[in-house]
């Protein structure tokens, strides 16, 4: 599996980096957040270390959202979002984080115990594997570092490379909801024998 084959190039580096053969993902701690969200984007990307895209621009939503998320609960900043940033050059291709601490109230019935987590490749790097390698490396870091083993991803029916990628991971459809954002979705939950 994908996920076996990289977790041998994988490392948690300083300030809590996970590292893959080309990906950095950075922790966007809660000033990163409240930067971004307040349109302050060059000092956010300063405190970060990254160059900044024009679409991690337009996610000021987003940004508030998980920036209340972990001023609401403090055990929940080391699951929050992380930037996918190339190794190579420092630009961020996207971003990559679990919704919530493990075994949220709202996943009670598909998937006890288990932990949704989202990502977004932006369009110019997309179909470059960006996606699957942020993936392999958050979920061994949940297992690794948290002991982790159930995992939800829920994808919109008509997106096709993700529904590959939730697939190619082992991923099963266990049902589907309707999110009042992102409209319907079906439900996906990877289990691992601990």
């Amino acid at each position: 599996m994908l996920a076996a084959n990289l977790a041998a190039n994988l490392a948690v580096g300083r300030h809590g980096d996970i590292h893959s053969p080309r990906l950095i993902l950075r922790h966007l701690d809660a000033e990163v957040l409240r930067l971004g969200s307040n349109g302050r984007h060059v000092e956010a990307g300063a405190r970060l270390g990254a160059v900044l895209p024009a679409d991690w621009l337009g996610e000021q939503a987003l940004m508030a959202l998980r920036l209340a998320d972990m001023l609401a609960d403090d055990g929940y900043a080391p699951w929050s979002l992380r930037a996918m940033l190339c190794r190579d050059s420092g630009r961020m291709l996207g971003h990559i984080g679990f919704h919530s601490t493990p075994a949220p109230a709202y996943l009670h019935e598909l998937a006890p115990g288990a932990v949704e987590l989202g990502y977004t490749v932006y369009a110019a790097h997309r179909r470059q594997g960006y996606a699957a390698e942020a993936l392999a490396a958050m979920l061994h870091w949940a297992r690794r570092e948290h002991g982790q083993q159930r995992f939800v991803l829920s994808i919109a029916p008509h997106n096709q490379p993700s529904l590959a990628l939730a697939h190619r991971f082992g991923f099963c459809q266990v049902g589907s909801w309707h999110d009042p954002e992102d409209g319907d979705e079906q439900v996906f939950l990877l289990e691992h024998a601990a």
